[in-house]
């Protein structure tokens, strides 16, 4: 008689054991990994939501599935604004801090009033916050960006827009001033920039100044242009439902490779391209997470 020896598995087989049925399609799971079974796809739609839900409890301390946070400041949007001058041969603008207290005040009366352009409902200009501070100007301009998570990602929209690198590359600026002001506009958590660019007036020089403001939803027009944005303002929360996302894409890659080798019954059947369909519906999901969450917009 021969004596049989048994062997406890080790966790690490366990752990691939369990691996290679969840995301690996063979024989041992009929070539349908449980990662795009409906439990599967279910707890991956569940992790998902709690994925956003913590995130916005964390960052903005509500039960936000889709929103988003930006992580900004103003010396970083002072030394990216000067990286793309230098680029382009001009000169270095000089923080002001009169003129970011004229954005700080143009931002918080955008959140007052609910609006969302250069010059408010009851007509009030972007040059009448410079008069507020007491900055007299021979030029000025105006930018403005929401949602955006970063400086990069901030500075980078303005310069893929004519009217706002116009604005980011006038030789004729020498003194900036940025706002990132945090607040709820037309119903959602809301994160605004502002920046005012400016020339000093010359003691006793009477000229006309010279006004230049970007145009506010300039980069709406072109698709794949709004495209590009959203997706540079993802939060890390979607960032992080996107990589899920593609885990589960791949994985139906190679479950559709196998179709052939699936049981009978699903072979002469619709179900047959399983792994087609689940890819085609998470890029659905995933092209309407980018548009849901990637709130920038100039």
């Amino acid at each position: 008689m021969v004596k049989q020896t048994y062997h406890k598995p080790t966790r690490r087989r366990t752990l691939a054991h369990h691996a290679k049925h969840i995301f690996v399609p063979h024989k041992g799971n009929n070539y349908r990994p449980h990662l795009i079974r409906w439990r599967g796809l279910a707890l991956v739609a569940v992790l998902s939501l709690i994925i956003q839900i913590s995130y916005g409890l964390m960052t903005t301390g509500q039960w936000a599935v889709l929103g988003s946070t930006s992580n900004i400041t103003t010396s970083q949007l002072v030394a990216d604004t000067n990286r793309e001058r230098e680029k382009a041969g001009l000169g270095d603008l000089v923080e002001n801090q009169q003129l970011s207290q004229a954005a700080f005040l143009k931002a918080n009366d955008m959140f007052k009033h609910n609006y969302w352009a250069h010059t408010s409902p009851s007509g009030i200009t972007p040059w009448y916050w410079f008069a507020q501070v007491g900055y007299n100007y021979q030029s000025a301009g105006e930018n403005l960006a929401k949602n955006y998570p970063t400086a990069d990602a901030t500075v980078a929209a303005w310069m893929n827009s004519p009217t706002h690198r116009a604005n980011v590359l006038d030789d004729k600026y020498v003194d900036v001033g940025f706002a990132v002001v945090d607040g709820v506009l037309s119903g959602r958590v809301t994160t605004l920039v502002v920046a005012e660019y400016g020339q000093p007036a010359s003691p006793g020089l009477q000229i006309a100044p010279v006004f230049n403001v970007s145009s506010t939803n300039d980069n709406s027009n072109n698709p794949l242009t709004y495209f590009g944005s959203a997706i540079q303002s993802l939060s890390p929360a979607s960032i992080g439902v996107m990589a899920l996302l593609v885990l589960v894409a791949f994985v139906a890659m190679a479950a559709q490779a196998y179709r052939k080798k699936l049981p009978k019954p699903w072979r002469d059947s619709w179900k047959v391209h399983h792994g087609a369909y689940t890819l085609v519906g998470v890029m659905i999901v995933m092209l309407l997470l980018i548009l849901a969450t990637g709130g920038g917009q100039l």
